[in-house]
């Protein structure tokens, strides 16, 4: 998956435009992708970049990480782009 294939994920899943979510694309990778502190950070700035309440923000950010991932774990059954789902 590409940048640009996963700003259309986030946007389609979450209901933002391309803009918004390639903004939340950038927070996701100005940030670690483990530890709470670091969550919370990228809640508090989705909301404040968004301009959105903390529960969306929280939304989000979950649905993010959720297809970051899929992503990885779709990566990891089929390095070679191969989809069982597809035969």
């Amino acid at each position: 998956m590409n940048k640009t294939g996963f700003i259309s994920q986030i946007a389609e899943a979450t209901g933002l435009t391309i803009e918004q979510a390639a903004q939340v694309d950038e927070i996701i990778e100005a940030h670690p992708i483990i530890g709470k502190n670091s969550k919370l950070a990228v809640i508090a700035e989705i909301g404040e970049k968004l301009g959105v309440d903390e529960a969306t923000a929280e939304r989000i950010s979950n649905t993010a990480s959720g297809l970051i991932a899929g992503n990885i774990k779709n990566k990891i059954l089929h390095p070679f782009g191969g989809n069982d789902e597809d035969k």
